[in-house]
């Protein structure tokens, strides 16, 4: 039989006590740890076990489950110990290629593309025919221009919504959107890097969300 939990009644002034088949083992915001049957399912809100289990919604107060066409919203297990453990920080470890170079996949606005990893770029910066091919609207930004490889080249200096890389993500990242094919690939440069947590340690690049 699962634990003695408290069940709120939302709408009453006051709290009564029921025995919940689920029981609540870790809470964070948006996630929670549910234990029924003896096991333990990692949820986010609106994702359902596979025992049947539906996260409605969870805070460091307390989590709202279904179950069985019933609805319970319940504490923290008082059969845990100890008080709440932060969620795990998304963390993704990039290994060199064989020019020594980090490749991953990412994406821009929800738009994916292939980045490569460069600290020596002040900013992420992708080439206008990408910019065009994923819609961004980059022409509104500040004009000017920026030195690459194939010399100086003229560029839009715009703010991405969104950057992401396998779960880490930043927001209003600074770009610069160079006119032409290039680069090639993506730079991701310290304007998104900045924002993270990064170690390199014998070809592997380790980014965390900060």
């Amino acid at each position: 039989m699962q634990g003695l939990l408290v069940a709120i009644l939302l709408g009453c002034s006051v709290l009564s006590w029921a025995v919940a088949p689920v029981e609540v083992v870790g809470l964070f915001k948006d996630r929670a740890v549910i234990r029924v049957a003896g096991e333990e399912k990692l949820l986010r809100v609106g994702e359902t076990s596979p025992a049947g289990v539906t996260l409605l919604a969870a805070d460091a107060y307390g989590a709202t489950v279904r179950y069985r066409d019933e609805e319970y919203t319940l504490l923290l297990s008082n059969r845990v110990a100890g008080g709440f453990q932060p969620a795990p920080k998304p963390m993704v470890a990039i290994s060199a290629d064989q020019l020594g170079q980090y490749r991953i996949r990412g994406a821009i606005n929800n738009n994916y593309v292939n980045f490569l990893v460069d600290t020596g770029a002040s900013v992420v910066a992708l080439s206008s025919a990408k910019a065009d091919s994923m819609g961004l609207n980059y022409k509104d930004g500040q004009r000017g221009t920026v030195a690459t490889a194939q010399g100086m080249a003229d560029s839009y200096f715009v703010t991405l919504a969104e950057v992401k890389i396998a779960g880490i993500t930043a927001y209003n990242v600074q770009a610069a959107v160079i006119v032409g094919q290039y680069p090639l690939e993506t730079l991701l440069g310290m304007s998104f890097l900045r924002r993270v947590g990064l170690q390199e340690n014998a070809g592997v690049m380790t980014l965390t969300q900060n």
